[in-house]
């Protein structure tokens, strides 16, 4: 008989026999997305051989939070279940493959792609990340909406010649620069990417409008020094969101966590843990945040056990 649990790593059905099931178990399946075939009594398991899947794969209450929040993915019908789109798009972020190399087990890699800039581009996947945030925010008892946020910057190395870039001067990186808002746990709220040639000050003024736009209850932003000055002023007046600049540690030695900003740098050692965001691979800057902001879902799902 085939396990129970069809989400294991690696499951041998015998290609001959194939496995039969419990009905409960063929609902279970389905729901994940394997082909199950009700013929007679016993129901079918229709598989050539194995059951793959892989560490970063969502699991069902993670599909069913993801329906919950973005519906407008589960309403039309695809070749391709929702979730197996998901999935190759994890398994790309969190191993830094090439699109053409992802396993045979996903769907095809020009589908995976296609829906990927498709919902990215539909404000799907921003969707998705307020919902995680405030989610995450409640389950550790805070309010779903942050009065305080904290941002930073990233200079990030390109990786393909033909990428959008720049040189900041400053910390000698040629390509991209990611621009954060984090909550005070570190949770990513916001994001915007640029070249690197464009300072902090230029890029906060999208970056935090932005924020604002989607968590309208923020009224402190915590920054280093390279915010002060004139957008200060202009978000007190406009806005009345009070700035927050401290001098940085950068040019030091030794990590000296400053209180209500290092959890921003934390953030960034988060996202480094997904392989594809070690460099820039991606040629438009659009591309770049976009899978930024999908890897900060990611980062947020792994929470939903």
């Amino acid at each position: 008989k085939a396990p129970k649990d069809a989400r294991q790593k690696v499951t041998s059905i015998p290609s001959e026999r194939a496995g039969f099931l419990t009905y409960s178990d063929s609902l279970s399946l389905q729901l994940l997305g394997f082909p199950v075939v009700y013929s007679g009594k016993p129901i079918l398991l229709l598989l050539n051989s194995k059951i793959i899947s892989y560490p970063s794969d969502l699991n069902m209450n993670q599909i069913l939070f993801i329906r919950c929040a973005v519906p407008e993915l589960f309403m039309r019908k695809l070749k391709y279940r929702v979730h197996h789109i998901v999935n190759a798009i994890l398994y790309l972020l969190k191993t830094g493959c090439q699109w053409k190399m992802l396993p045979a087990s996903y769907p095809n890699w020009r589908c995976v792609y296609h829906h990927f800039r498709s919902w990215t581009e539909r404000g799907y996947i921003d969707r998705l990340l307020v919902c995680l945030a405030e989610w995450r925010r409640s389950s550790v008892d805070k309010a779903p909406c942050p009065e305080t946020i904290v941002t930073d910057s990233q200079s990030v190395r390109w990786g393909t010649i033909y990428s959008e870039k720049g040189i900041d001067g400053n910390k000698k990186v040629k390509g991209i620069k990611r621009h954060v808002c984090v909550d005070s746990d570190g949770y990513p709220l916001s994001v915007h990417v640029t070249t690197a040639n464009i300072h902090d000050t230029k890029a906060a003024n999208k970056l935090w409008s932005n924020a604002l736009k989607a968590w309208p209850e923020i009224n402190r932003i915590k920054a280093d020094n390279g915010y002060r000055g004139k957008l200060q002023e202009i978000f007190k007046k406009s806005h009345g969101v009070d700035t927050e600049c401290v001098k940085s540690n950068f040019g030091t030695s030794a990590f000296i966590p400053i209180d209500g900003r290092w959890v921003v740098e934390r953030f960034f050692s988060w996202l480094e843990g997904y392989r594809r965001m070690m460099r820039n691979y991606e040629v438009k800057l659009t591309v770049a945040r976009n899978m930024t902001v999908f890897a900060c879902v990611a980062m947020l799902l792994k929470h939903i056990v």
